[in-house]
């Protein structure tokens, strides 16, 4: 695949990118990933389990540890600051190339991302439902806003 080709799909990305967050902006839906911290700053931690490595489905997905304000709720670019990564993985991915699993959180409102935020925008734009996940579940008890 030319850089030419990479290039091209990039862009298709980005362009995917702002038509999905109108259609969600016009159905009053969320159009931005939840930062981690968020859910954090509202909840109490309970206690933790790895559940090991498990089928996901990427629309459950909520939100990102530390790379929220770099893909929107679709998992599309919002900016070029992440093409050089994407164009790598999606080389990768079109070569038939299995990459490792992601990590992620599983809490009550949904999955958020500790590790893998490129190859879920990537899986995304193939069209690609589901992504192997390392897990592990969160549980909160009481509500910070609630104290």
């Amino acid at each position: 695949m030319t850089i030419k080709t990479r290039n091209g799909l990039f862009q298709s990305a980005l362009r995917r990118g702002f038509w999905k967050r109108l259609k969600r902006r016009l159905h009053q839906q969320p159009t931005y990933l939840e930062a981690f911290e968020q859910w954090q700053a509202r909840t109490r931690l309970k206690g933790r389990t790895d559940c090991g490595v498990d089928s996901i489905p990427i629309k459950h997905i909520v939100g990102s540890l530390g790379r929220s304000r770099e893909f929107d709720r679709d998992f599309m670019p919002l900016d070029d600051s992440v093409e050089l990564r994407w164009q790598r993985l999606i080389r990768l991915y079109l070569t038939g190339i299995t990459l490792p699993p992601i990590d992620v959180y599983l809490t009550d409102d949904g999955y958020y991302i500790i590790d893998g935020n490129h190859r879920v925008s990537v899986s995304s734009f193939l069209n690609i439902e589901y992504v192997d996940a390392h897990v592990i579940r969160l549980y909160s008890n009481v509500s910070q806003t609630s104290l």
